[in-house]
């Protein structure tokens, strides 16, 4: 089943003479390039709206189980330390993801259904070993990461450990829930992502309100309401390809995927399902998937280094400063959900159109997404400077320690917020095309170089100057930096040339 899906190649001919360049099908077919973008876009807007309220639940339950201001600090900066351990242990996860999304998507513009049926199923299987794998990781790490790592006082440890101890396991149901979803996307499908994504939200807010407030559970109340939504949603989505898996053998009949998609007409997209036989390893096709996804997988283990390297940093200034940068990092997050939705779609387009033959529309999708990203970016990076005490006081109620830290560094997002969306959107877009490496080598340079040698020197020879809205200053830099050069990499076009 291993075939290169390159742009130009000759055995595509006879697909590339029935399309029209840039014609897709589906629910994509007859579209204007925006109204594509918004029909992608959509359902993955919902999920993240969802995602956020879900993530700032936990926060908010977590700094809500004390009165007192000290204790919140401590709260704040323990379950914030637990997001970078997730992190952690979600890079083989993400790994695989990318190449479903950028494989899938490149095969379904092309016509070639059986492939991307066939690496859809091979993603399922490669998505349950990368998480068996990531939760291992996470649960022979957190010691080391909580108590070494990390200059944290002795509660907030415990908060993070208390929680990191059960809560690796969702690993196990997000790496089969994330390469499905990622593949499902590739497709076109974000629909059903997002309801997805709905049933693991929804339930791990209502599983963790009930087990907190209800049932008076500490942070294990928040970690089981996790892991117990995880595999419940995944549970779902395995349940509701199965069914696709029976409504196609009775359509099929013997018939191949590819001849009766092209007996329906070019417009016909079908369903993604589950094909035990294709689910037997191959690891030819293993190979491929994560020959896409892993410079991904490096580029953002290198920023996770970088990143704790920044957090131990802030850890010296105290738990204020942590939990400030966790609440301000939430705030942040806000800005970026109708952004990661552009971003998904751009993605899934420029895929699709490049497996269509047509570059110049892969190009104007870019820009497309581009725009509307900084557009919803800095109209929230504007409100987030006018009020910010309203949104830090969301999750920092009776706490004046985390006000004073937290205000400040909400403001300077209407620096960053422009620049951070344009580099999202070419880094999704660019990983779409199948581009991981280059991306990886721009995080790694200016990352590298911003926010671990200039923060190193300044915490050596001025360590007296060093503060939070300082060190936020210094990433507003690497993001000018990291946009200015991915925009000189958008104009070669050597993306457009990248063999998946």
């Amino acid at each position: 089943m291993r075939v290169d899906m390159s742009i130009g190649d000759g055995r595509e001919g006879k697909i590339r003479a029935a399309l029209a360049k840039g014609q897709l099908g589906g629910k994509l077919a007859g579209l204007s390039l925006p109204r594509q973008i918004v029909t992608i876009a959509l359902w993955p807007l919902l999920e993240q709206v969802m995602s956020f309220i879900c993530s700032a639940t936990s926060l908010i339950l977590a700094t809500n189980m004390s009165d007192e201001g000290v204790v919140k600090e401590q709260l704040a900066s323990g379950i914030g330390v637990t997001g970078y351990i997730l992190w952690l242990g979600f890079l083989m996860q993400g790994a695989v993801g990318l190449g479903a999304t950028a494989i899938v998507s490149r095969m379904t513009g092309a016509r070639r259904f059986e492939e991307a049926n066939y690496s859809t199923n091979q993603v399922a299987v490669l998505g349950l070993i990368a998480g068996l794998l990531s939760a291992v990781l996470m649960y022979v790490t957190t010691d080391f990461l909580v108590s070494q790592l990390l200059d944290l006082s002795d509660f907030a440890r415990e908060v993070a450990m208390r929680f990191m101890y059960i809560g690796c396991w969702v690993a196990v149901f997000s790496g089969i829930v994330f390469a499905l979803n990622a593949a499902l996307r590739g497709s076109g499908d974000t629909r059903t992502p997002f309801f997805i994504m709905l049933a693991v939200d929804g339930l791990n807010v209502v599983l963790s309100i009930f087990l907190v407030d209800v049932c008076g559970m500490f942070v294990e109340g928040l970690a089981l309401g996790m892991v117990a939504g995880m595999a419940i949603s995944a549970a779902i989505l395995l349940y509701l390809l199965a069914r696709h898996t029976s409504t196609m053998h009775k359509t099929l009949r013997g018939t191949s995927l590819d001849a009766h998609a092209a007996a329906q007409g070019l417009t016909y997209v079908p369903p993604l399902y589950l094909d035990p036989r294709s689910m037997l390893p191959d690891w030819s096709m293993m190979v491929r998937i994560l020959k896409i996804g892993l410079p991904q997988a490096l580029e953002v283990g290198g920023i996770w280094l970088i990143q704790i390297y920044v957090l131990h940093v802030i850890s010296r200034l105290g738990d204020a400063a942590i939990g400030a940068h966790t609440i301000a990092i939430r705030i942040e997050s806000l800005s970026f959900l109708p952004s990661f939705a552009i971003g998904v779609a751009g993605a899934s387009l420029v895929g699709q159109y490049l497996g269509s033959g047509s570059v110049r529309l892969a190009m104007a999708t870019i820009r497309k997404c581009i725009l509307y990203s900084i557009l919803f970016t800095s109209s929230m990076g504007l409100a987030f400077y006018l009020f910010p005490e309203f949104f830090v006081r969301i999750f920092a109620s009776d706490s004046p320690g985390l006000m004073t830290v937290a205000v400040p560094v909400v403001k300077i997002f209407l620096l960053a917020e422009p620049f951070y969306a344009g580099m999202l959107m070419i880094k999704m877009c660019l990983r779409g095309a199948g581009d991981t490496r280059r991306v990886m080598y721009v995080s790694y340079a200016c990352m590298g170089f911003i926010r671990v040698v200039c923060l190193m020197l300044w915490d050596t020879f001025w360590p007296e100057s060093l503060s939070l809205t300082g060190i936020w200053y210094l990433i507003c830099a690497d993001l000018i930096i990291e946009y200015s050069i991915l925009e000189f990499m958008l104009h070669d076009l050597t993306w457009a040339r990248r063999k998946v």
